[in-house]
């Protein structure tokens, strides 16, 4: 199958950069409380927000607009992956857009640009991640089985060295 090598390498590194920096701000959202004790409340805030922000700009550069350059449609499949999406998440279209658009105009509106008097609640992740998920397989399943990414592997070692980190700074 013919397929842009570029875009799906870019990809790959950002779709992982988007689970780390998700993993990241989730395991400092719960352990907040802890870490305080370790520094500042607003250094804290601000590293947790920081990833939040990057994990949702991440995903956006291939969930988002078109316009991206590593946008899943310049991969160069002639395949659809919204029907994916929509049966994997198992909610209907009308639902997986308006989470898209929550998503994006978070990011068009405050993360990445700042529309004076915006105000939104701020988008939950977990499907973003699923979304991440699900073009891995659908890269597997229509490309090569053999282009799988691991990425839940990677994640899940990523968490790990969070704990560990995490271990290391309360014996101290």
């Amino acid at each position: 199958m013919n397929y842009n090598e570029a875009i799906l390498t870019e990809q790959y590194h950002t779709l992982k950069d988007f689970l780390f920096h998700y993993a990241s701000f989730k395991f400092l959202h719960e352990k907040f409380e802890d870490i305080t004790s370790y520094g500042s409340t607003e250094f804290w805030v601000y590293t947790i927000n920081s990833h939040y922000y990057q994990a949702i700009n991440l995903w956006c550069m291939i969930f988002g607009t078109e316009k991206n350059e590593i946008h899943w449609r310049k991969l160069g499949l002639n395949m659809e992956f919204t029907s994916i999406i929509i049966s994997g998440l198992g909610i209907g279209i009308e639902d997986y857009q308006s989470y898209w658009k929550q998503l994006l105009d978070w990011r068009n509106q405050y993360s990445a640009h700042r529309v004076p008097g915006y105000r939104q609640e701020t988008p939950d992740l977990k499907l973003a991640r699923k979304v991440a998920l699900l073009y891995e397989e659908w890269v597997a399943t229509n490309i090569d089985a053999s282009v799988s990414f691991s990425l839940e592997l990677y994640e899940e070692n990523f968490k790990d060295e969070l704990q560990e980190s995490f271990h290391k700074l309360l014996v101290r």
